[in-house]
């Protein structure tokens, strides 16, 4: 299936808005960990919880992202010339390669826009007027195994940026080290809690939210 007839397709769905609890068994569709199709649901109600096998990273988000998922005022860039590299790109997770001893045990190291693949890198910043006092960071990441049995959904939570308050159950590191706040923030690894039935090979949905830009969707494979 080419880029347009996924976005048609996704484009005719409709339905309700679902609230997903911080932490929660989850149900999926019935048959293959691996469906070929998106669930017949709204684009903002949960999204499939199993990898489908016809998976595009940029043609599920940004069918998404217009249907409410991105903000307004971002869907100009996101749909311009360069959105797929340097806005909707630039919010994908991936993993870095760190060294041994970053990742506490039962986390997973995550940083958004790979320059391997050609996307900006996802910058942070603190509260200001350039970002209405929001912030410009992930404040939640949500995990969970990519199965279509029933699964645990672990929400890691971020209130502040650069650092973390005591109420939060996320954390960062930096890339390389250094400071954090260095390079616009390029190099700071979010990272979030997996959930107790993820091992080691497991093929996760990352879910997460930027303050500034809305919800992005993609799948990473634990290491």
């Amino acid at each position: 299936m080419n880029r347009r007839d996924f976005l048609q397709r996704l484009a005719s769905l409709t339905g309700a808005v679902v609230l997903v609890p911080s932490i929660h068994a989850c149900g999926g569709a019935q048959g293959s960990d691996a469906p070929t199709s998106m669930p017949s649901a709204s684009m903002l109600a949960p999204p499939p919880a199993a990898k489908p096998a016809d998976w595009d990273a940029i043609a599920y988000n940004l069918a998404r992202g217009n249907a409410g998922a991105i903000p307004d005022t971002y869907l100009a860039d996101v749909n311009g010339p360069e959105g797929e590299n340097s806005h909707l790109g630039k919010h994908l997770p991936w993993l870095p390669t760190v060294e041994s001893g970053t990742v506490p045990d039962g986390f997973l190291a995550i940083m958004w826009g790979n320059p391997a693949v050609g996307h900006a890198q996802h910058p942070n910043a603190v509260r200001s007027e350039a970002n209405n006092f929001e912030g410009h960071w992930y404040n939640w990441i949500r995990i969970r195994k990519a199965t279509a049995e029933d699964a645990e959904e672990v929400e890691s939570g971020y209130s502040e940026w650069p650092g973390t308050t005591e109420s939060d159950n996320g954390a960062y590191a930096v890339f390389g080290g250094g400071d954090i706040t260095a390079n616009a923030g390029k190099d700071t690894i979010y990272l979030a809690a997996l959930p107790a039935d993820v091992q080691s090979g497991d093929v996760v949905r990352v879910w997460a939210h930027c303050l500034t830009h809305g919800e992005y969707v993609d799948y990473l494979t634990v290491p």
